[in-house]
């Protein structure tokens, strides 16, 4: 019976038109089960009732056209109860409707099951007998399986605008939710961009001549240097200088310590260059993509985006780039960066990605540019929506695929609203960041290879957040304390006289780097961060003595651990530190100061040893991204899971708040960094419990200096303790959203918020 099932589900799987696969499911099904009769019923939400969509057994001719009520007869009752039915003989249950056109009077047994996705009935799955019994326990389990399995397909083609009744299909338009990339609104027609090559392409061969098979690799490598140099030259004509750093990884990965090195290192081996070049990038691609932070994983992007790059000038394909005569919106499998530069500015308007982050380079680009997108959209259905009208919503995430004439009215006010928004957000984006009545706040960047991985256009206090992980996965070995010095002293001389946080060396578990790879069981919950460095000393001393030469140099350095679980593993990196310093000062003959030392909490397990850590450390910074994932047991790059994830759940608001009393209780400096701090409303609720420090993505600074600049301490704290006191994030959410617009606030509420 389970190859059975696999065989069905399979089919059901790749089949692509839904009707087929409709039909494939009952027709397997009633031979699998030796039934007369299986059928399909799909709801109609709008309708209220289901309609038979497929069948094996009832009239064909009833098929689009046979409707039944959500409380009408046996398919109504299975809707209802949501379990299934199983009836010996269905024409004596009093909720048995007879409905002629579909021919079945001769069938008595029935066995109904409900489709069910997150909650919602898309429909239901029967199977049918002449026979009067009652169908087995193996026969209802098979069916409840399939009914579960075609609740995903059928989600899928919901999204997509396949999942259509004959009575619905004059309805065009297709809503689709994705993950807000970069804020803004644009509605243009799209523009579908396909790769030219595909790494899934190449076929493993062995060269004949190592000379040419280096000679045409390395001028593969130099046309795609000059190909990246051309990039950064036209896109640096309408960003900051600042924003171009994301080529400089790609010039990077190209270095003899890099990628390059590893393919020459293949080709020497008998691989050809095609071959040498897939195998590594899809070494350096898994390591990235099993990553959790989100940041790092994206990475994978850059390396995939790359190699293609790579593949294209090996291959020497031609790729005639189409003229655009209008301004359109991106739409395409993966953005990346180099396609988004190869667009002219004044012809981009949006971008929607199939996959990907906020964290991807296209989105940083995209910020820095101020083009709105909207990625990790994977029910887009790419072949059909070319050239059709998009709105997109960066804001919400959300995406309409040719949408009806009162969406575009309304978003075309909202895109007015935008524009003017914009010129307001841009003003407060260089005055001192205050509430209403005056309370002095410190809004800081987050940042990644450096801090111009970021835009930053001005009015950020510092960087309250810089991972200092990159210079170690974009390398083949652990990069030397002289190459770890010269980067954090970049990074510390962009700010001069602000305090830049740099966050020791946060890797292990999941993220793994490619010249130490790391395999468990449960990553999420494993050997990383700063267990992994402490472990290692030798690489952790390193790292340190760079930061603490970096300090000496510029003076404004602050360095923070992270995930910190136990009072014991923060004394013994303190030691460490201590050791670094004691050396360098011995080594240089100048006594300098220590910089500033604190931690990340991220691991619930801190929110209850902070008065130990006030003893010890001179700030903390929550992160809340991670730890609103780990109390609540969620990752949110999980799609089953995704939708628990939520910041303004109450476990998470008490939780911070917590922390919050309990430094300033014990006198212990504290900030945030983490997407709460870059949301308007929740950077109201995070200064309402007393977090004067709020590090976020520069994009924002702008819009949350803003809108805390629109409400005084007291208004604050009054949305806060309405928040406090309810009991779930959507409620909280919608009570806030009420306060926001009586504050003058509405503004930045979105349509579906």
């Amino acid at each position: 019976m389970l190859q059975t099932l696999r065989k069905i589900v399979q089919g059901v799987n790749q089949t692509e038109a839904l009707d087929d696969a409709l039909q494939f499911l009952v027709s397997h099904t009633k031979q699998a089960l030796e039934a007369q009769c299986c059928s399909v019923y799909l709801a109609n939400a709008d309708g209220g009732y289901f309609t038979l969509m497929a069948t094996d057994g009832l009239a064909k001719s009833s098929v689009g056209k046979a409707v039944i009520g959500f409380e009408e007869g046996l398919i109504g009752l299975v809707g209802q109860k949501e379990e299934p039915i199983n009836l010996a003989n269905a024409h004596l249950h009093p909720r048995f409707k007879y409905i002629p056109e579909v021919e079945e009077e001769q069938l008595n047994a029935f066995l109904g099951t409900p489709i069910i996705h997150q909650g919602k009935v898309l429909g239901v799955l029967t199977i049918q007998q002449a026979d009067e019994r009652q169908f087995s326990e193996q026969e209802e389990s098979l069916l409840i399986t399939l009914s579960a399995q075609l609740a995903g397909v059928l989600a899928t083609a919901k999204a997509r605008g396949q999942l259509t009744t004959p009575a619905t299909k004059q309805h065009r338009m297709v809503v689709l939710q994705g993950v807000a990339g970069s804020p803004g609104i644009a509605a243009s027609p799209a523009w579908v961009e396909r790769v030219v090559v595909d790494l899934a392409d190449v076929i493993e061969d062995q060269h004949q001549d190592l000379a040419a098979e280096l000679e045409r690799w390395q001028a593969a490598v130099l046309q795609t240097r000059e190909y990246i140099e051309r990039l950064s030259l036209r896109l640096g004509e309408s960003i900051e200088q600042d924003a171009l750093a994301i080529f400089d990884v790609y010039q990077h990965m190209l270095d003899d310590a890099s990628i390059s090195g590893a393919v020459e290192q293949q080709i020497r081996e008998n691989a050809t260059a095609e071959t040498a070049l897939v195998r590594v990038a899809k070494e350096y691609i898994a390591q990235f993509a099993a990553m959790q932070d989100g940041y790092l994983r994206e990475r994978a992007s850059d390396v995939r985006d790359l190699a293609q790059r790579l593949l294209y000038f090996l291959q020497q394909k031609r790729h005639e780039q189409t003229e655009l005569k209008q301004p359109i919106i991106l739409v395409a499998e993966e953005v990346t960066a180099s396609m988004l530069a190869s667009i002219p500015r004044e012809k981009l308007l949006g971008i929607v990605s199939l996959r990907g982050s906020s964290n991807s380079h296209a989105a940083i680009l995209a910020r820095a540019m101020g083009i709105p997108a909207v990625l990790g959209v994977a029910e887009l259905p790419l072949k059909r929506c070319a050239g059709r009208e998009l709105i997109v919503d960066g804001y919400s995430g959300r995406i309409y695929l040719s949408p009806s004439q009162t969406v575009r009215d309304e978003y075309s006010r909202l895109l007015q609203q935008e524009t003017e928004l914009q010129v307001e957000f841009e003003k407060n984006r260089e005055l001192p960041a205050a509430t209403a009545d005056g309370s002095r706040l410190s809004v800081m960047i987050n940042a990644g290879l450096a801090a111009d991985t970021e835009h930053y256009g001005g009015g950020a206090d510092g960087v309250g957040l810089f991972r200092t992980e990159i210079p170690f996965m974009i390398r083949d070995k652990f990069p030397s304390e002289e190459f770890q010095f010269q980067t954090y002293c970049n990074i510390l001389k962009r700010f001069p006289d602000q305090p830049v946080t740099m966050r020791t060396l946060d890797v292990g578990g999941d993220k793994a780097l490619p010249y130490f790879p790391i395999r468990e069981e449960n990553p999420f919950l494993g050997w990383r961060g700063l267990r992994m460095t402490l472990d290692h000393p030798e690489i952790f001393l390193v790292q340190l003595r760079a930061m603490l030469k970096a300090h000496r140099k510029c003076r404004n350095l602050r360095i923070m651990f992270p995930m910190v679980t136990q009072i014991a593993e923060l004394a013994q990196a303190k030691k460490l530190l201590f050791k670094a310093h004691s050396e360098m000062q011995d080594e240089l003959n100048d006594h300098f100061p220590l910089p500033q030392v604190g931690i990340m909490v991220e691991v619930p397990a801190m929110l209850y040893q902070l008065r130990a850590v006030a003893d010890m450390v001179d700030f903390i910074s929550v992160g809340s991204n991670d730890l609103t994932q780990y109390l609540l047991a969620v990752d949110r790059n999980n799609p089953r899971v995704a939708n628990l994830y939520d910041e303004l759940n109450p476990a998470v608001l008490n939780a911070l708040n917590s922390v919050a009393q309990q430094c300033r209780q014990y006198k212990l400096e504290f900030s945030i960094c983490g997407e709460l701090a870059s949301d308007p409303l929740g950077a109201i609720l995070l200064v309402a419990m007393g977090y004067k420090v709020l590090s976020m993505n520069a994009a924002n600074i702008g819009r949350v200096k803003w809108a805390l600049a629109k409400v005084s301490m007291a208004q604050c704290q009054h949305m806060l303790q309405k928040a406090l006191n309810l009991s779930s994030s959507d409620i909280i959410r919608r009570q806030l959203y009420v306060d926001m617009d009586s504050y003058g606030l509405g503004a930045l509420i979105r349509p579906g918020q």
